[in-house]
């Protein structure tokens, strides 16, 4: 038996397959498609199963907020059952309101509102606009993420929501991550 060497060389010419250098998928982008995969499951299942209710659901890294209108205090309990049950799930802010019949809530994450309140959090150079999400329903702005930056200028962002027309509350659900730190003002 004779055994042989072969010779491999990579100065020779090739090319790519267009299939290998697809834009970069980044970790981020994977982390809002599972978030907003999430979430779309959960408004399907509250939907059917919470009849009649004016549901949203909001996730930012597996972190579920309800807002909206149930029927009862039971409805609101299982919603908020439902979500904490679901596989993923690491912890449920439940803001749903009871009013009876429930009347679907001016929820929106595009609205004008919402687009106003993400101009002023992007005018910051030290916060990250991508680890937020912005939520208003009726006047009331809900943000929810983790890792924005400098605290100390998120808060004062939220100093300045109020000013925007509308505006009636701010919820703050940030938490407090890795990148997270504070300055003296």
């Amino acid at each position: 038996m004779v055994a042989g060497v072969i010779g491999c060389s990579t100065e020779g010419s090739y090319k790519a397959s267009e299939q290998l250098t697809a834009p970069y998928i980044t970790e981020a982008q994977t982390q809002k498609d599972n978030d907003d995969a999430l979430a779309k499951r959960l408004n399907n299942v509250l939907n059917d199963q919470l009849k009649p209710s004016a549901i949203k659901v909001v996730v930012n890294d597996y972190y579920v907020l309800l807002v909206g209108q149930v029927a009862s205090n039971g409805d609101k309990l299982q919603a908020e059952t439902i979500c904490k049950r679901w596989p993923g799930t690491k912890t449920v802010y439940n803001y749903l309101t009871i009013a009876t019949p429930p009347q679907i809530p001016s929820v929106n994450l595009t609205s004008s509102l919402s687009k106003d309140v993400m101009v002023k959090i992007k005018e910051k150079y030290d916060l990250n606009p991508d680890n937020i999400s912005v939520t208003t329903v009726d006047g009331v702005v809900y943000l929810l993420g983790s890792n924005v930056g400098n605290l100390t200028t998120f808060n004062s962002v939220i100093t300045s929501i109020y000013t925007l027309p509308k505006v009636t509350k701010v919820v703050n659900l940030e938490r407090s991550g890795d990148l997270d730190y504070s300055t003296a003002n």
